[in-house]
């Protein structure tokens, strides 16, 4: 047999392979029980469920998707959702779980999302949020909070994260936020804020070379 068949004959065994692949069904389901149910195959790097009107939803089928990179349950109507099975998604580059009505999130397991990138909990009902393990994702370059009910926020992990661009917390509670933490963050070029926020940090950092986003901002700041 010939090289050109021999090559011809695997990539046509590849091809039967992909087609006889089993999909993998992601179960969810509105708040009044209607049953959504979404599937796909196990080679797949992208799973929207965005605008379905989620109310609860299974993601254990999640490990079963290795080379997932980006996940999105936006614009539903998620009172909460557990994100443990996200543990094994070491690929993930985006996660958008903006839009939904959640008042509390537990950050945990995406510690293990080493890779991630993008990471939008906008327009929620936060009240309050960990963000302890982002110190794990150090290729980080969005992180969307806005239009959530946060009243105060612990940013000093953010200093691990050097490659942050863009950080928005518009339409929150905050009245006053130390943004020590983000000098740490050379990257920073997008710091959305309402203008009503006192700012505080280290007088140590007086004398340091702000990341562009902060620069606008020196003037108003409390050194302590």
């Amino acid at each position: 047999m010939s090289d050109h068949t021999t090559l011809l004959s695997k990539e046509c065994a590849g091809y039967m392979d992909v087609s006889q692949m089993e999909e993998i069904t992601i179960w969810s389901e509105t708040k009044k029980g209607a049953k959504v149910v979404e599937r796909f195959l196990p080679t797949t790097t992208s799973i929207n469920l965005s605008d379905r009107r989620i109310g609860s939803t299974d993601l254990s089928p999640l490990e079963q998707f290795p080379n997932l990179e980006v996940f999105i349950i936006s614009g539903n109507e998620l009172q909460s959702i557990d994100l443990s099975n996200m543990k094994t998604c070491e690929n993930l580059l985006e996660l958008s779980l903006g839009s939904n009505e959640m008042e509390t999130i537990d950050l945990a397991p995406l510690a293990n999302c080493t890779s991630l990138m993008h990471l939008d909990i906008s327009y929620n009902k936060l009240r309050e949020i960990n963000l302890t393990p982002l110190a794990q994702c150090k290729d980080l370059k969005a992180l969307h909070l806005y239009d959530n009910k946060l009243e105060t926020i612990d940013f000093s992990v953010l200093s691990k994260c050097k490659k942050l661009r863009n950080l928005s917390l518009n339409n929150n509670g905050i009245t006053s936020l130390d943004i020590s933490a983000l000098f740490k963050c050379p990257s920073l070029m997008q710091l959305g804020l309402d203008e009503s926020v006192k700012l505080t940090a280290d007088k140590k950092l007086k004398e340091a070379n702000p990341p562009r986003a902060l620069k606008p901002l020196l003037g108003n700041i409390d050194w302590y």
